[in-house]
């Protein structure tokens, strides 16, 4: 006899748990971003290379105009230096996103070898921490130059209103 009032039973068999199935599309998906991923992290560490280089030129070049007095009609030597420094700041930003791409192809790698969870897991969250970074980097890169536009427009009319241009 059936008991009527026993909760009502589903056949899952052919439902697996979230969190539990990893499947070879998904590997195979992930294999296939392994190389470009690797090689936009190693270009971004390659091209922060180059901007200390041409920071650290920079810095230094604007030494050796200052001692020899400047170029005559030129920008001083302070707006070279500010130039490198700035580079120095950029290549040290452009460091964490190449590393963060190389991590996570790391984690690809080691996806692709063992077909594990957590591997997958380590995959997505290095993923996850580039996407973050260069999201909160756009962020901040549209807000200076909404702030260099306007600064752009309103120190040139600030001046002529002064008399300090034209």
């Amino acid at each position: 006899m059936a008991n009527h009032y026993a909760p009502p039973q589903a056949n899952v068999d052919d439902v697996t748990p979230a969190g539990q199935m990893i499947t070879g599309e998904m590997i195979e998906a992930l294999r296939g971003t392994k190389g470009w991923v690797l090689l936009f992290g190693i270009l971004t560490l390659i091209g922060a290379g180059f901007m200390v280089l041409g920071g650290i030129g920079m810095v230094f070049g604007s030494a050796f105009m200052g001692a020899a007095g400047g170029a005559r009609g030129g920008p001083p030597a302070a707006v070279f230096a500010g130039m490198g420094v700035v580079y120095l700041i950029m290549a040290a930003i452009y460091v964490f996103p190449g590393w963060f791409l190389i991590k996570y192809a790391s984690a690809i790698g080691r996806l692709v070898s063992s077909g594990q969870a957590h591997d997958m897991e380590d995959a997505l969250h290095q993923q996850r921490k580039f996407w973050k970074l260069v999201g909160v980097l756009m962020l901040v890169m549209m807000v200076l130059g909404i702030v260099g536009v306007i600064a752009a427009i309103a120190i040139p009319a600030v001046m002529m209103a002064k008399g300090g241009l034209g």
